[in-house]
């Protein structure tokens, strides 16, 4: 029978036995040689040397055995409890590999078969549960789509004042150094002092049955202005005397520039006309109450000349406004090429034909109902002239703008007729709206001029308008949320605190090289947020850095950055700060820890922050679930773990990042069911693994 098919017991007590005959062929051998040293005259110490030599051979034969016996069976069997643990709690589904316990009898095939049930089971309730959740999937996504097209931001926050949900537009109002995150405090972003005081009176009953406020809040950085509306989900009672919340927010800095700019231009004017006005009614009250100054030429050119300064001050105000009244009117952005299909389609309503095309590729700011509205009344008039073969044209202009052409064969328009079409009325959703309104609302106007090729035209400039750009994914059309984080009541003390309520920000670092004490610098930096056990793909930071001297060849085969890429990006200082405020009030994770700390921490000067956050180390995490023999490498332990790492993605930041983050909360539940509950606890379990890494916590984390 082969070696590999002898039973556990068998071995076990094959190790044991094998103990024995060692311990008794050790001692008739010591007893051998030193019956033979007492015939010896010269040696009397026979039984002295017998005991040596049989304790000699006793104790090599133990250590043989014990390095057998660990080599084979408990190293065996760290692992094989180690990849059950892993099937059990971090959803690995690769099957066990048996080879790695070939000497443990039937224990390997039990637990091989053990496991391959399991991740059985757990598929099948898998599919189960999916098949019985894409209605709720289905309802979660309409829900999501919905909130992210909301125009106002929309934050819901704990009691705590933690993030719990945003949509898009929230985090593009609430963004500075970063954008928010979940379990992010708000004061993170706005100022408290209004926030604190209208939470303060909803609960005291302020706010009525509605528990409705409004009020006014600042950002931290950028100075924005936001218009708010804080609503309480429910009444303050004795289950939750301090219920969550939302707040509904509105940009307000842009109109409150423009009312403000506009009260600025009234005072002047009324400052400006006010001494004018009062002069011309003193010098006509005393023309009037005198007769010989009827007659004064003085007090005649007086008044011409104030007369002058008077309208030459209305002009220049008039002036003014007419250039700035087109702020004050809301507009959006449109594709050329959009405004191109919707005039087509109106024009085809009434059996207009109309070609339209777009020079380049161009954005325009501008109101596309009325603009759309105005073109297509005047190209309707022109065809009832017996304009024909029209056509619309889109280009842009040097001065940032673009230009509107309406162009036409038959007669041309004379500027009277025009103006008349412009008076007209215009079914744009507000009353009495006219061509020439619309016009002064956009700032612009539009005229008559003779085309090439007999061909008549019309043009209208647009003031605002910019290339198409491929751009990323618009932030503002998503939504994050957790609702459990509503109830989340964390501890005081960090090390008390669970490790499954704790937020982590997990990082990555490349560098120049391997020895910042001598001089080498981070190049790159990516980092993520794992809330509530889950990673926060929306909620990351990725960003080169300019480490201020060259990267050398042998790092650049490595992340592949080169210097041309960095050239113009950040300083340390800069994204070390932007690092610093995205992993506010989280616990840093990183692979190998202490050597990323090191190269932020000494740029704490002038990043003007320190990185005292507590931290966990997955090469530690690592050791204590798989035990510190193992390999810790992150490709070994996401092997073991059953995370793939794309090649192309290996050895950059945001690649490492994500493995490391994946590694970790699956390590996290395995730590967890070995009774690891607190971050005290793994603290402790980590540092008794120092001979493998020392810990990077700070002295006021220990």
């Amino acid at each position: 029978m082969k070696v590999e098919h002898w039973s556990l017991r068998l071995r076990v007590f094959l190790f044991f036995a094998g103990l024995a005959a060692g311990a008794i062929m050790a001692v008739l051998a010591g007893l051998y040689l030193g019956f033979a040293r007492l015939h010896v005259p010269e040696a009397r110490d026979g039984f002295i040397f017998a005991g040596a030599i049989a304790s000699f051979a006793i104790l090599a034969m133990v250590v043989w055995i014990w390095l057998m016996f660990d080599e084979n069976v408990a190293k065996p069997i760290q692992r094989l409890a180690g990849g059950m643990l892993a099937r059990a709690h971090a959803d690995v589904d690769e099957a066990l590999n048996e080879k790695t316990a070939r000497y443990l009898g039937d224990l390997a095939p039990a637990a091989h078969a053990l496991t391959e049930n399991l991740v059985s089971t757990r598929n099948k309730l898998a599919e189960t549960v999916a098949m019985e959740t894409t209605r709720l999937v289905d309802e979660k996504e309409r829900l999501s789509t919905l909130s992210a097209e909301m125009p106002h931001g929309v934050v819901l926050l704990s009691g705590l004042h933690k993030i719990a949900f945003y949509n898009g537009a929230a985090a593009h109002l609430l963004s500075a150094d970063h954008t928010p995150g979940l379990d992010h405090e708000i004061f993170d972003f706005l100022r408290p002092a209004p926030i604190r005081s209208a939470y303060a009176r909803l609960c005291a009953g302020e706010g009525g049955e509605g528990h409705v406020l409004p009020l006014t809040v600042a950002t931290r950085h950028g100075g924005q202005i936001l218009s708010a509306r804080m609503r309480l989900m429910h009444a303050p009672n004795e289950g939750d005397a301090t219920p969550p919340y939302v707040l509904s927010l509105d940009d307000v800095t842009d109109d409150l520039a423009i009312h403000a700019k506009r009260e600025k231009l009234l005072s002047r004017m009324f400052d400006r006309l006010r001494p004018s006005m009062a002069s011309l009614q003193t010098t006509l009250a005393a023309r009037e109450a005198d007769d010989t100054l009827r007659n004064d030429p003085r007090l005649n050119t007086a008044l011409v000349s104030e007369m002058q300064v008077l309208t030459t001050a209305i002009a220049t105000f008039d002036a003014e406004y007419e250039a700035t009244k087109a702020d004050w009117w809301p507009m959006a952005s449109v594709r050329g090429s959009e405004l191109c299909d919707a005039l087509r389609a109106q024009l085809a309503q009434g059996d207009t034909a109309l070609t339209a095309d777009v020079v380049e590729p161009l954005v325009l700011t501008l109101d596309a109902v009325q603009i759309i509205t105005l073109i297509a009344h005047i190209a309707r008039l022109v065809t009832q002239d017996g304009g024909r073969a029209l056509s619309f044209l889109i280009s842009r202009e040097e001065d940032g703008g673009a230009m509107l052409a309406l162009g036409w064969s038959g007669a041309p328009l004379s500027v009277d007729r025009l103006e008349t079409w412009l008076t007209q009325p215009l079914d744009v959703g507000l009353a009495d709206m006219t061509g020439r309104d619309i016009l002064a609302a956009h700032g612009t106007d539009i005229w008559p001029e003779f085309g090439r090729a007999s061909r008549a035209v019309l043009k209208l400039p647009i003031r605002s308008a910019r290339p198409v750009r491929r751009a990323p994914v618009d932030g503002r059309r998503t939504v994050s949320y957790d609702f459990d984080l509503l109830a989340h009541r964390p501890s005081k003390e960090v090390m008390e605190t669970p490790l499954s309520h704790l937020t982590y920000v997990v990082f990555d670092t490349e560098t120049t090289g391997l020895l910042p004490s001598q001089g080498d610098e981070i190049c790159q930096i990516a980092a993520l947020r794992v809330v509530n056990g889950k990673v926060r793909n929306t909620e990351t930071l990725d960003a080169l850095v300019n480490p201020g001297r060259p990267i050398p060849a042998s790092a650049t085969e490595v992340h592949h950055i080169t210097n041309a890429m960095v050239k113009d990006a950040p300083s340390i200082d800069v994204v070390g700060r932007q690092l610093h405020s995205f992993a506010r009030g989280a616990v840093l994770v990183a692979h190998n820890a202490p050597f990323d700390l090191e190269f932020l921490r000494r740029h704490e000067a002038g990043i003007g922050a320190t990185f005292n956050n507590p931290v966990l180390d997955t090469v530690l995490l690592s050791a204590i679930v798989f035990g510190q023999s193992q390999e810790h490498t992150l490709d070994a332990i996401s092997a073991r773990l059953g995370v793939k790492i794309p090649p192309e993605a290996r050895h950059t930041a945001m690649g490492d990042t994500v493995a490391t983050a994946q590694v970790f909360i699956k390590m996290l539940r395995m730590a967890e069911e070995r009774g690891i509950v607190t971050f005290g606890d793994a603290l402790t379990e980590m540092r008794k693994h120092k001979r493998l890494l020392q810990d990077a916590n700070q002295p006021e984390n220990a």
